[in-house]
Parts: C-alpha cells; structure tokens; sequence
C-alpha cells in the first residue's frame, strides 16, 4: 500500500469537499451522484471524504458531471520535452 503524505491527503480531502459543494449546488443527493459516476453509494462517500483508493476514471466522470472535462488539461503542463 503506497503511504500518503499530509499535502496529498490534503489535497485529497480538498477535491472531495469541493465534489460535495458541486454535488449539492445541482441538488443530487449522494446515492444519485454515485449512479452517474458508475459506483456504489459507498465509494462515492469516498470520494466526498477524500480517500485515495478511487480509480482515476471514476474522478474523470465526476468531473464531467460537475465541472468541465477543459479543466483536467491544467492538472499536468506540457513537459519542455515534449517540445
């Protein structure tokens, strides 16, 4: 199991409390907000609380539903190499 450091759980537990903002400014209620992303119930309440178990696509999807797939491209910027 990989060990967390405190900014990446923190920043963790900042995505999932800004997931919890999006989710209640639409008015979805948790167990809907996990059928759109494809997940029980249980896992999205992870996500929310800031786990670091959820699978990469599962956030992608839920960016999708509450924000602007746009927005992932800013997470890595283009690497001098790739020039």
């Amino acid at each position: 199991m990989i060990s967390f450091i405190e900014e990446e759980k923190e920043a963790l537990q900042e995505l999932g409390i800004r997931l919890r903002a999006c989710r209640k400014r639409r008015g979805d209620r948790q167990k809907d907000a996990a059928a759109r992303c494809g997940v029980s119930t249980l896992t999205y309440q992870r996500m929310e609380s800031g786990s670091p178990g959820t699978a990469v696509g599962v956030w992608v999807r839920a960016v999708r539903l509450y924000g602007s797939l746009e927005q992932l491209s800013g997470i890595f910027p283009v690497s001098l190499f790739d020039r």
